[in-house]
């Protein structure tokens, strides 16, 4: 039996694939083990950041009025507030030209609204000479400034960045509640194939490159299980899917045999476990692309070379991982303009690689040359990815066009 009958659109592909993706649990985890978690919450501010007016640079609180008129030929003298003054000794008083010596991120001493940095004045004993007058609110962090109390400062469906943790970490908010990561299992299928990891001289077989590409794209969204390479055998495969979900993998990525040749048994497979939902999509690289349900979970049959994986990947497996996971973010888009004519066919999505070149009219995208599905290099000297929509005859150069950055 083989199942490739037609090609149907991307549009229809990604719109069958997306019905089943249904949301993961929630979980709650300290922040500084968020990086790249999905907010399941709305994180509102617990207090004003910063807590209380603070100093931004290192040098000596004053009342900001009391510099005025100060400069190098000129300077103002201020005296330094006695720190056994009773209960006001480290207020700075009005109409005493008082200061205080501060450090950037100390509070601001009662009465003061300025610090004057160290190199615009200078301290003899208790006596400041003050060459630079700064105005009131100079040089001070003040309460509330960052982040209001309240204040929604990061919402639900966020992908966690290193400056997210920062935010998390200035407000004491030390867990949130995150999308629990999908367990994605992967398999390489042929007889050809190699893990890289035991090469020796001579041997004449093709590295098992799917099984860490796979891996390294899911694991932004999802915990990627590499299972490893099985066998062009209807058996071995049949087995391999079924222990992997019964093993606790939440879906599988399998790559490898889902054309149609006589030993591509993948889709095959599929049927005969589940529910094959299409087999093959009209997208270059990418066309054998498949995708089933087994025991209510998902299995993406993907081709076997390299780049049209990736193209598969990007295209139903990516959007897949992110409604799963709560994803509310589009991936980062650059416009730029096309540099020469990229034909395409009407009836087909193309996943053109570009590289990025900057020029000071704006950014210009450069298909690759030699762009081949079996050519690993096209995505090495590429800086992302263009998607021709299958209604359009291609672009013309001088066209603006979307440019997807890789990750």
């Amino acid at each position: 039996m083989k199942l490739f009958r037609k090609l149907i659109p991307l549009d229809e592909a990604l719109k069958t694939v997306l019905s089943y993706a249904k949301p993961t649990e929630i979980e709650e985890i300290g922040f500084d083990d968020a990086l790249s978690r999905v907010l399941a919450e709305d994180v509102c501010s617990p207090i004003d950041s910063p807590p209380f007016d603070r100093a931004a640079m290192d040098g000596y609180a004053i009342r900001g009025e009391d510099s005025f008129g100060a400069s190098p030929n000129n300077p103002v003298l201020l005296r330094r507030r006695s720190r056994g003054e009773g209960e006001k000794k480290n207020e700075i008083m009005e109409g005493e030209k008082n200061y205080l010596p501060i450090q950037t991120g100390m509070p601001m001493p009662k009465g003061s609204n300025a610090v004057v940095m160290l190199e615009y004045a200078k301290e003899r004993e208790d006596t400041l000479e003050v060459f630079k007058p700064v105005t009131p609110g100079k040089n001070v962090s003040f309460k509330g400034e960052d982040v209001k109390k309240g204040e929604e400062v990061l919402k639900e469906g966020r992908l966690l960045k290193s400056h997210d943790l920062g935010m998390l970490a200035s407000l004491f908010k030390s867990s949130v509640k995150v999308y629990k990561r999908a367990k994605f299992g992967i398999i390489s299928t042929g007889d050809e194939l190699l893990d890289p990891k035991e090469y020796f001289e001579g041997e004449k077989k093709i590295a098992d490159v799917n099984s860490y590409v796979l891996a390294a794209l899911t694991k932004k969204n999802a915990s990627p299980y590499i299972i490893g390479i099985v066998r062009d055998d209807y058996e071995e495969i049949k087995n391999a899917i079924s222990l992997s979900l019964e093993e606790g993998c939440d879906g599988l990525l399998i790559s490898g045999g889902s054309s149609v040749g006589k030993r591509d048994f993948i889709a095959d497979v599929v049927e005969d476990l589940g529910k094959l939902m299409f087999h093959g999509v009209s997208i270059r690289p990418g066309e054998p692309t498949g995708f089933g349900v087994i025991n209510n979970k998902p299995v993406f049959v993907l081709p076997g070379y390299p780049v049209a994986t990736m193209s598969a990947f990007e295209l139903l497996v990516r959007p897949f991982l992110y409604a799963v996971h709560g994803v509310k973010e589009e991936r980062k888009k650059i416009l730029a303009i096309a540099s020469k004519k990229i034909p395409s066919a009407v009836g087909r999505t193309d996943f053109v690689r570009v590289k990025l070149l900057c020029a000071e009219n704006g950014y210009y995208a450069e298909p690759i040359r030699v762009s081949g599905s079996g050519i690993l290099s096209s995505m090495t000297k590429s800086d992302g990815f263009v998607v021709i929509e299958e209604n359009k005859e291609g672009v013309e150069e001088g066209e603006r066009i979307a440019l997807n950055i890789y990750d």
